[in-house]
């Protein structure tokens, strides 16, 4: 039987964990190993999470908070290259008995590194189905995952392969990177420029919508726009998120970028040169992956805003 490590990032989720654990130590057709990076929460979360490491063996770090993206890239790292297959879990779904075993029929056949990720069966808060997210692939190119990354990170579950580049020391991208692109992104972005994204337009996943979610299935309208804007206006650090992505994978994945290459590095130094800014302004079909106008692009790209 393969074995498959599980990566779940927690934070002040007592709410809804129990009942997530419960669904991942339930997989069928592979040998599980839960390991969990508590990020500095205050509710009952460590209280349950000690009590199934007595009781079922789940291996657990607490650690001071970092965020969402920089914890589970923590994890990531500190998970041995031992195991056949890779995943992540949020820690507030559930996931349907064959969620590991349909992933990883999907990758056996893969002899370098890949990614699976599929579509999810979204929940209200309760855990009451209300239909499917995608109707169709939402897009797994290196131009989707770029301007507009559509993949959720819970789905995703990766090869031994893929998990040696993830750990590999001079891979890992800046952790101030990691507060404007999460951890789906980048390892979507990465599995997309280095090894292969499979999509599964089936879910085995039901993906619970709430309050407090970090990342929903909740399209944007405009008040979370602009509150967005707001924000990104306030701090610097907040900006430049496509253009700062694609300068650490061509860093990073330098040896790798392939047919990519003239496309990631526009991005990566266009704010230095006025041909590159000038490619990307005759290049208004990268406003399509971005749901934005072309004159919207074109702004972005005078202000350095991409």
């Amino acid at each position: 039987m393969k074995k498959t490590a599980v990566l779940m990032s927690t934070y002040n989720g007592g709410k809804y964990l129990k009942e997530q654990i419960e669904s991942i130590l339930a997989q069928e057709g592979t040998e599980v190993t839960l390991f969990v990076r508590d990020d500095g929460s205050t509710d009952e979360t460590k209280e349950l999470l000690m009590r199934y490491m007595e009781q079922y063996g789940i291996v657990v770090t607490f650690g001071q908070n970092a965020g969402v993206g920089n914890s589970f890239m923590q994890l990531l790292y500190s998970v041995p290259e031992e195991f056949d297959y890779y995943a992540f879990s949020d820690q507030d779904d559930i996931w349907m008995p064959d969620k590991l075993a349909a992933a990883e029929r999907k990758l056996e056949a893969e002899e370098g590194p890949a990614l699976y990720t599929s579509n999810q069966m979204l929940t209200d808060a309760a855990g009451n189905e209300t239909g499917l997210r995608y109707e169709s692939n939402p897009g797994t190119s290196v131009q989707q995952i770029l301007h507009n990354n559509k993949l959720a990170g819970c789905t995703f579950v990766w090869n031994s392969r893929m998990h040696a580049l993830y750990r590999d020391e001079r891979r890992r991208p800046d952790p101030a990177l990691l507060k404007v692109r999460i951890h789906d992104v980048w390892t979507a972005m990465a599995a997309a420029v280095a090894g292969t994204v499979i999509y599964d337009q089936e879910a085995h996943i039901l993906y619970r919508q709430h309050e407090s979610n970090v990342v929903g299935a909740k399209e944007s309208g405009f008040g979370d726009v602009a509150r967005m804007w707001k924000k990104k206006l306030g701090d610097r650090s907040l900006r430049q998120g496509r253009s700062r992505l694609c300068r650490e994978i061509c860093l990073r994945y330098r040896d790798r970028l392939g047919d990519h290459r003239d496309l990631l590095r526009t991005f990566a130094f266009y704010t230095k040169s006025a041909k590159l800014k000038r490619r990307l302004i005759a290049d208004s079909g990268q406003a399509v992956y971005s749901g934005e106008s072309a004159a919207a692009w074109r702004a972005k790209v005078m202000m350095n805003l991409v």
